[in-house]
């Protein structure tokens, strides 16, 4: 089968690395195309999708132009590509690809792999319509209505070794090593972390804080900023940047998910499964991962600083409990999402024309 795996995103966040993920998974037994404005894509393109979040009427408004030229241009591309099934993995993609896809007789199958809630009403419809199947990476995400769905959770990478600076055991002050790991964005929730490492500091002075992510709102990093300097936190904030995927989570002791809506959050299952200490925000996403590993989802937090800054408090006392790492690498395990994957492929067929 010729399958097309498409992004308009030039950035490597969580739904871009599974996109790589199961072109990875797939390319041993289909013909797998790559197409996307990414340095690891088949088809390396121009990146003319805003990779800024498209949080506001206004934003989302001001892209259709472009949104236009890309179907124009990526119609064109199908018509040469011809593939049998298109594997989209975020919602503009969906909508470009769903609608090219209408120009090719036969019409290629469109399988939406649901990074984010499916929507409600007109959205949630017409991206039903666009769709023939979706691929759900959280049980917790309710299935769109009349689409077939399979739920596979997303795949964490193999877990190499991460260095341990010389004189400094990582775990031996946990507070002065946190992090929160994801991009600089309001749904991220940084500016929780932020005001909750306030109220930590007033006892444990030490307490530092690291974000690790590109600052992909900038309007948000520069009020987060702000919000810092006013705290008297320059000296406890430390904005990291983007890291490789390898090392996002070298010197971090606890990690801080103060996240206010996931669909399956990596830098969660990853810290989870490195052993690491963590402090999360009660939210489905987060409730849903700690009840598949059997850890007690009281530990969660409610979204706000005090909360939050208790649940660091505690979880910088308290050592992770033991079997939580295997159990989360085993339900992320890339072999297990390679075969469902591959399954799940292997049992669609094609649409009439």
């Amino acid at each position: 089968m010729k399958i097309l795996l498409p992004t308009l995103y030039d950035t490597s966040g969580g739904s871009t690395r599974v996109l790589l993920a199961a072109a990875e998974a797939l390319a041993p037994v289909h013909a797998v195309t790559v197409r996307a404005p990414l340095a690891e894509a088949d088809e390396p393109v121009p990146a003319l999708f805003p990779s800024r979040p498209l949080t506001s009427l206004g934003r989302k408004l001001a892209v259709l132009p472009r949104l236009v030229r890309l179907l124009a241009r990526e119609t064109v591309a199908l018509r040469r590509l011809r593939p049998d099934l298109i594997h989209v993995h975020d919602e503009p993609s969906l909508y470009v690809y769903g609608l090219a896809a209408r120009a090719l007789r036969p019409r290629p199958f469109v399988l939406w792999h649901l990074h984010a809630d499916a929507g409600a009403g007109r959205i949630a419809r017409l991206r039903v319509a666009l769709a023939d199947a979706c691929i759900l990476i959280s049980p917790h995400v309710t299935p769109p209505r009349g689409l077939p769905a399979t739920l596979i959770p997303n795949p964490l990478p193999a877990l190499a070794p991460l260095p341990v600076p010389d004189g400094d055991p990582l775990g031996a002050d946990p507070l002065a090593a946190m992090a929160v790991v994801g991009a600089v964005v309001p749904r991220k929730g940084q500016d929780l972390a932020v005001a909750a490492l306030a109220l930590v500091r007033a006892r444990h002075p030490t307490a530092h804080l690291t974000l690790v992510g590109p600052e992909l709102d900038p309007a948000y990093a520069a009020a987060l900023r702000a919000r810092i300097a006013a705290l008297g936190l320059d000296d406890a904030v430390r904005f990291a940047g983007a890291r490789p995927a390898a090392t996002v989570f070298s010197g971090i002791a606890l990690a801080v998910c103060p996240s206010r809506a996931e669909a399956q959050p990596l830098a969660l299952a990853e810290a989870l499964a490195r052993g690491l200490r963590i402090a999360a925000t009660d939210i489905p996403a987060h409730r849903a991962m700690l009840e598949a590993i059997d850890a007690d989802p009281a530990t969660l937090a409610a979204p706000t600083p005090a909360a939050l800054a208790s649940a660091i408090l505690s979880a910088a006392r308290t050592p992770p409990i033991p079997g939580l790492a295997t159990r989360t690498r085993h339900i992320h395990d890339p072999n297990r999402f390679t075969a469902a994957l591959r399954a799940s492929i292997d049992t669609l067929a094609r649409p009439p024309p």
